[in-house]
């Protein structure tokens, strides 16, 4: 008895050392609304970034943001800095204003870490497809879900919101 007691205290340590070891994802600026940020991100997407060096703001706040980071590589289209990078063989993308403020991150995540209303919502959508990669998106004070999903030659990407609510689907054959 006394064993097992030991052992069960020893798998709680484990737990928690695990635990404690993962940095909570920094806080997203309060800078800019939701509908601001998404389209400053937008505008970003279909602009023509360039590699660049970033400047002290942004990577000043970066290295607080994510110490850990590492393979770290910046672009830009003047207005957003995106920077790719990889946290304990996830990767990861952040975006910065040029004041340094956080406007958005994007964290490659397991299956196992959705929550049961984003995981239940794309199954019931798509029941024979399996899950393929898998984003957490936070974006100004809103979290989404970017779910690749396949079925032999189709694949399916949904963006569903932390509440279960599917809010676009795109398919490819």
């Amino acid at each position: 008895m006394k064993g097992l007691k030991i052992f069960i205290a020893l798998v709680n340590c484990a737990i928690f050392v695990q635990v404690a070891a993962q940095s909570p994802a920094p806080t997203i600026s309060d800078a800019y609304s939701n509908d601001t940020i998404a389209k400053m991100i937008r505008k970003y997407r279909t602009s023509h970034s360039h590699d660049v060096m970033p400047p002290a703001k942004p990577a000043t706040k970066f290295k607080v943001d994510f110490p850990k980071a590492s393979g770290v590589e910046w672009e830009t289209d003047g207005n957003i800095y995106e920077v790719e990078f990889d946290i304990r063989f996830r990767d990861w993308k952040a975006y910065y204003d040029a004041e340094g403020n956080l406007l958005m991150t994007v964290e490659e995540i397991y299956r196992s870490e959705l929550p049961a209303v984003v995981k239940n919502a794309a199954e019931a959508k798509y029941p024979k497809y399996h899950f393929e990669d898998i984003d957490k998106i936070r974006r100004g004070t809103e979290v989404f879900y970017k779910i690749e999903m396949e079925l032999r030659d189709t694949e399916v990407e949904l963006l569903i919101q932390s509440n279960g609510t599917i809010t676009s689907e795109k398919t490819d054959y």
